[in-house]
């Protein structure tokens, strides 16, 4: 047993484009805001370590040497100067030369220093709190003197909080905006491959006309060629087709027609016992002969045949009280009411096309309509001011889910009457689309039967 698996949706040429810039254009962002952080978060970092390391050479400004000892001249006032930093707490430590701590906070210990260097900045932990401090080795007649002061780093944070902020709202504006243009060029840069889409699904299965290039780019122009490519193999092919249908319909018609005559004339010749047989010959001959025209005329009004010259005025009143008369005798045959409403409308086409046109639909109503009743065949123009012909029966009418296939081709619908072909309505539709007609098909009325409209475009 053949497993189905569901067909997987296919990714659009132009999602594809979007995601495959949208990566780049992802990175780009995150490239662009670290490097933009950093161009702007560094001086800020700077001017702090820089007013923490004055901190630490004022501080050592007031370290002085009395005699034998070492001793920080450090008042309140000056300390509490040195310890206010707004939200962040500020520390200071002044260790002598062997260690002991002269002033400040005994939990502080200094960072890595070089004699006679500038204050070395590093990062710490005190408290439970990072700290930023600044390390000053002073040297003494007494011996080395250390230094430190340290801060915590909530302005540091909240400044590069802000920095933060102001980067990413132009720069994911900017990749917005970017994303917006590249969308709109790769939708511009597809619109040929959506209009040449539309232009190939509005085609009916019977136009195998070359596919227009137009404004194609150079990338999809060879599978445009390839597909131009293979519907002219098809044209060919379904020129060749065509041509052997007519050619041997017309080379069926003329023997079958003579050999219907010498039935006939046999048929009238022999006893009546015998009569019966040639009788059936006779008919299915016809048959035979109805169905070689309806080949010929299927092979005549298809897409390939070019009636370009053909076309001149017709009107349609004429055209129906022209072949009325080749209908009455049938009519007359099957007790059928048959009657003709001519309206004047006058079309652009090829009267033998429409005269075919109208002969199988009346042919398809006398057909399907029961002894005693009625059919009725009308030209004119519509309230749509579209030109039109009509043909209307009281038969047992046309099921609405029939209504698109019994144009196909051989298709006749479950429990017709008689021996069709499954051809009229098929050459209906097939004269009406090289005219570029619409065929509607309506109930008559609340009795049963159906409308047939064929609905042609005004003249210009």
């Amino acid at each position: 047993m053949k497993s189905y698996w569901p067909e997987r949706p296919r990714q659009t040429l132009r999602r594809r484009l979007l995601v495959f810039l949208l990566a780049p254009l992802a990175a780009l962002l995150v490239i662009s805001l670290a490097a933009d952080y950093h161009i702007a978060f560094d001086p800020a970092n700077e001017a702090y370590d820089h007013a923490l390391a004055d901190d630490a050479v004022a501080l050592a400004g007031r370290v002085h040497v009395q005699g034998a000892t070492v001793a920080v001249d450090l008042p309140p006032a000056a300390e509490a100067v040195l310890r206010s930093n707004g939200k962040d707490l500020e520390f200071l430590a002044v260790l002598g030369p062997a260690g002991q701590l002269l002033a400040g906070d005994a939990n502080l210990q200094p960072g890595p220093t070089m004699p006679g260097a500038l204050p070395a900045l590093s990062d710490d932990s005190l408290g439970g709190k990072t700290v930023r401090k600044a390390s000053y080795l002073l040297e003494t007649s007494r011996g080395p003197v250390t230094i430190v002061v340290a801060e915590t780093t909530q302005k540091r944070k909240r400044i590069g909080s802000k920095i933060l902020a102001a980067m990413i709202v132009p720069n994911v504006l900017l990749i917005l905006a970017t994303l917006g243009l590249v969308y709109i060029g790769v939708r511009s840069g597809v619109a040929p491959l959506a209009h040449l889409s539309e232009e190939i699904g509005r085609r009916s299965p019977h136009d195998l006309s070359p596919l227009p290039k137009g404004d194609v780019p150079g990338e999809i122009e060879p599978l445009v060629n390839a597909m131009s490519t293979l519907i002219d193999d098809l044209q060919a092919a379904a020129m060749a087709q065509q041509s052997f249908l007519a050619n041997a319909a017309h080379q069926l018609k003329t023997p079958l027609a003579a050999l219907q005559t010498q039935l006939e004339l046999t048929a009238a010749e022999l006893p009546r016992e015998y009569r019966h047989r040639v009788v059936n010959l006779r008919d299915a001959t016809q048959r035979l002969s109805h169905l070689v025209h309806q080949l010929l005329a299927l092979a005549r009004s298809g897409p390939e045949a070019d009636i370009a010259h053909e076309r001149r005025p017709v009107d349609l009143a004429h055209l129906l009280q022209e072949n009325a008369s080749v209908w009455y005798d049938r009519a007359l045959a099957r007790d059928i009411d048959l009657g003709f409403e001519p309206e004047s409308a006058v079309i652009d086409g090829a009267e033998w096309l429409l005269r075919e046109l109208l002969a199988n639909l009346i042919d398809n109503a006398l057909k399907y309509t029961p002894p005693g009743g009625q059919v009725t065949a009308r030209s004119g123009t519509g309230e749509d001011g579209r030109p039109f012909i009509e043909v209307e029966d009281n038969g047992p009418g046309i099921p609405e889910a029939e209504h698109q296939r019994i144009f196909d081709r051989f298709y006749r619908a479950a429990g017709s009457p008689g021996s069709g072909t499954g051809l009229g309505l098929a050459i209906v539709k097939e004269v009406a689309d090289r005219h570029d007609a619409s065929v509607h098909i309506t109930d008559a009325g609340p009795g049963g039967g159906a409308r047939i409209r064929v609905s042609f475009l005004p003249r210009l």
